[in-house]
Formats: C-alpha cells, structure tokens, sequence
C-alpha cells in the first residue's frame, strides 16, 4: 500500500510540473485511481483547474479546502523523485493495483451473495457487470488520421478485389448484390407483422452464414432451442415442417432428415435459449461469444423482449437498440434483430408496411444501419399484383432504411411448408435499384 501511496505522489508531483502530461494521459486517467484520500482530493482539484483551461499553482490547486494538511501533502508531492519516472507507466502500476483492489472487493461480495443464498443467476450476472468494468482498458492515443486512411485505402482495394460482394453472404443471390453482404459493426433490423416469416428468415441468414464457415449464434426469447432447431431441419431436409412436429414422417423423409442434422452438426451455428431477458445478460453473452467462439454474426428474436432500462416501453427499446449498435461497433461484428410492427399497420390499405410501422420505431430507426420489412400480400388474401401477377409464395423484402446502400425492394419467394426463403429464379430482371437520394 505504500508503495501505492507514493506512485500517486509522483504522479500529482509529475502533472504539477508538467501539465501537458494530463492531457496526454487523458484517456487513461480518473481519480479511481487514486486510493489515498489527500491525494484523490489532489488530483480532482488538479483535473478541475485544467478542464476549465486554468494554469496550476500551489495556491490554486489547494484553494477552498480548509485542510492544512493538503498544503503539505502538495508540497511533498511535487518534492518527489516523479522527474525519474514515465507518466504512463506510473499510471499503468496504478491502474492495475486499482483493478487488483477491485478483484478482491469483486470476490468478497461475490461470496457475501452466495452465502446470503442470493440467486445463482443474478450472482454471475453481478460478477460479469464487475469484471466488465475491471477488465476495461482505456486508451490515452488520440485519433491518427494517416491509420485512419490506410485502413481505409486497404478496405477499398478488398472491395475492389471482390465482385458483387465484401461483406459476410446472406445466402441469397439478390440480397448479396443489392447489400454487398452483412458488413462489420452494422446493427440490422428485420420487421414484420405477425406470421410474416420474419423468424424464419432471420434463421435463413443465419444458417447460410454458418454453412460459410462463419461463427454465427441466436439469441431466442421466444422459442425454444428444439423448435428453431426443427425449422432448420426443416428447411434443409425439405420436409414439412408441420410433419416433423407430429411425427407423421416417411422412411424416405426421416433419412433427408438424418442429412439434414448431420449438416447442421457440421456447422459453426450456437442457438441459445434466452432464460434470462435482461440486455446486460445479453451483452454479456455477445461478448463471450466473440471472445470463445469468435462468433461474426448474431441474431435477436426479437428486440422487444429484451429488458433495458427506461421509465417507459419505449425508452426500453431505445436502450436496448443503442447498446446493440455500440456493441457491433466495439466488437466488430454484424447483428440482425428482429423487430414487432405496430398493429396501425393492418389498418392500411393493402398492409404494405413502411419504417413508421415498426413498433417503438423512433430509436430503433435513429440506432439501425439497414431496417429491413417483411410483406407477403397473399396473407392478406391479395392474390396478384397491380400487373395481375399471381403472389403466391411472393415476399417483397422492403429495405426501409440503407445506410450507404439506399433503399429498396427485392422480390423472394416463400416455401411456407418448409418456412424457407429462397431467391425467385428471375431476380434480375425484378431487381429493384437503390434510390441514391435515400442512402443517408
């Protein structure tokens, strides 16, 4: 501890003496870490003075306090041998006896909580919380613009390099083309009205994601692991899905069906039944994912059900949305959620569904990269088209919102027996262009 005691004090002693330091170590600074009172209280004053553009003197650093022990504290601060060491270093040690002295507070409640025979699950929850916080490290560098073009140029020459498409595959021919696949650190909204298929095509996107070699996992709050599993069977096996549940299954069929498990079992997928609903439990799973299984693409089924923190339904949403897109941004990665419509939309005319629809839609809009809406007419009983084109199986897969893609509408074709999406064999002539004007 004394050894703590003292790398504060050349610490203060060093940003007494030399300013500029603070602001080089900005980023890796905070009065946490400081343990010794006198010298936290130091430091705050020093912060104080500096964030408001002031100059630092004895007089000032120590002005409002009536503790004369502090004039003395400074003094001996400044006395130090702080001349003899790296200001980033000395943050360094005490940054880890911080994170040290936190661990040992972490591991006492921690078996406090279980001894007061607390609830398993809310005892990992806390102990993740803590070791999220413990386990961050803050960074000091400041933004390089040269870094910053390289990674760029470097990411022109690879979407240069590849044809229609740079990012993770969607699986279907026309999506690929028009989206360029799923892009790093993009949150992506898919909505629907009730039976829409939106579950099953977010599954679709992440089944041909895993069928890729690419890590991928779902998060379901709203069936079980067994019955997404079973869709899945479903739509590779090409057995109805309706005969799967009740057993009523042929010896031809069940041996697709064998070939169908023996392909999933191959794949890099992980469905995860959500028993826990609470968007840190959430968080805190994305990130184990990423770190143990180096998952790439993660689906939400869906955004309404996980609990976030607000006074009202709707800052629930917001909450949760924001955390989604800053997690895909800090980890790299690609997560699609799937998102209710409101029931405003079954009153339109012909319930074509547009961004307004989507239920708690103003941060989710503010929060998404691309939002993508699901629309099958012939639910509606509209049998064919304004050309008089029968929508049997039609999907118009409707992208609402497109950042740095546009908007648009892309034809797919359902297989609602089997709850597949598949591409429609004239996608290119049907292919509908993104409107330039909308892209941002």
């Amino acid at each position: 501890m004394k050894d703590r005691v003292e790398m504060e004090m050349r610490l203060i002693g060093k940003l007494m003496s030399e300013s500029s330091q603070y602001y080089d170590l900005h980023g890796m600074l905070s009065e946490d870490i400081f343990n010794d009172k006198l010298n936290k209280k130091l430091y705050t004053s020093i912060s104080n003075i500096l964030n408001k553009g002031g100059k630092l003197d004895i007089l000032g650093v120590t002005k409002g306090f009536k503790d004369n022990k502090l004039d003395l504290r400074l003094m001996e601060c400044i006395g130090t041998d702080h001349y003899a060491y790296i200001g980033k270093n000395i943050v360094l040690f005490l940054s880890q006896e911080d994170k040290k002295f936190r661990l040992k507070k972490l591991a006492e409640s921690t078996i406090k909580k279980l001894d007061n025979g607390d609830d398993l699950f809310e005892v990992i929850e806390h102990v993740d919380d803590n070791m999220r916080e413990i386990s961050e490290i803050k960074s000091s560098e400041m933004p390089d613009i040269k870094k910053q073009l390289k990674i760029l140029h470097d990411d022109i020459d690879r979407r240069m390099s590849s044809k229609d498409m740079n990012g993770l595959p969607t699986g279907f021919q026309s999506v690929d083309k028009f989206t360029g696949g799923w892009q790093e650190t993009d949150l992506v909204i898919i909505g629907g009205a009730s039976s829409m298929g939106k579950t099953s095509l977010g599954l679709a996107f992440c089944y041909n994601c895993a069928k890729a070699e690419i890590p991928t996992a779902v998060f379901s709050y709203e069936m079980g692991d067994t019955q997404l599993l079973q869709r899945l069977v479903s739509l590779e096996s090409k057995v109805n899905n309706r005969y799967i549940m009740k057993g009523t299954i042929e010896s031809e069929e069940l041996g697709r069906i064998h070939k169908a498990i023996g392909k999933l079992e191959q794949t890099c997928l992980f469905v995860d039944e959500c028993k826990d609903s609470s968007l840190s439990y959430l968080l805190n799973k994305i990130r184990k994912y990423v770190i143990v299984k180096n998952v790439k693409f993660f689906l939400i089924d869906y955004l309404q059900l996980v609990k976030g923190s607000g006074h009202s339904r709707e800052q629930e949403v917001a909450t949760v949305a924001r955390e989604l897109k800053n997690i895909a941004k800090e980890l790299n990665v690609t997560i699609v959620a799937l998102s209710q419509l409101s029931r405003a939309v079954e009153r339109k005319d012909g319930c074509r569904p547009s961004l307004s629809d989507l239920r708690e839609s103003g941060e989710i809009e503010q929060a998404s990269d691309i939002v993508m809406l699901v629309y099958r007419p012939e639910y509606y009983g509209i049998m064919t088209d304004d050309s008089g084109n029968p929508t049997e199986g039609l999907v118009d897969l409707i992208f609402a919102k497109g950042r740095n893609i546009g908007t648009g509408t892309l034809p797919l074709r359902f297989q609602k027996e089997y709850t597949k999406f598949i591409d429609p064999q004239d996608f290119e002539e049907k292919f509908i262009t993104a409107q330039a004007n909308e892209s941002f």
